[in-house]
C-alpha cells in the first residue's frame, strides 16, 4: 500500500486544520511548510498505540482547598468559574 503525501503551509494548515487532521487520520503523511521548506510532518495515530490511559482522579477536586498558595476566598471551583465569567 502506497502512503498518499499531502504538503501544506502553515497559513494554510491554520486556516483548515480539521480537513488535514482528517487526512492524517486517513492514513495520509502531511508535510508542513514554512517558506518553502519542511518544518513538519502531520502522521495519523496507528491503533491508539500513543493514546494516554484515562485515570480516575486520586484526589477530589475539593482538597485543592487543602493545598494552599492559591489564596482563594472561597471554594476554587467556584472562584474559577467567576474568573471566567469576567471574561
Amino acid at each position: 500500500m502506497s502512503i498518499m503525501i499531502e504538503k501544506v503551509n502553515t497559513a494554510t494548515l491554520k486556516q483548515q486544520l480539521c480537513h488535514y487532521l482528517g487526512l492524517a487520520r486517513q492514513g495520509k503523511e502531511v508535510l508542513i511548510t514554512s517558506h518553502r521548506r519542511i518544518v513538519a510532518r502531520l502522521l495519523g495515530e496507528e491503533d491508539g498505540a500513543g493514546r494516554l490511559p484515562l485515570r480516575e482522579p486520586t484526589v477530589p477536586v475539593s482538597a485543592l482547598k487543602d493545598i494552599g498558595g492559591f489564596d482563594f476566598k472561597d471554594d476554587p471551583l467556584k472562584e474559577i468559574a467567576k474568573e471566567r465569567r469576567a471574561r
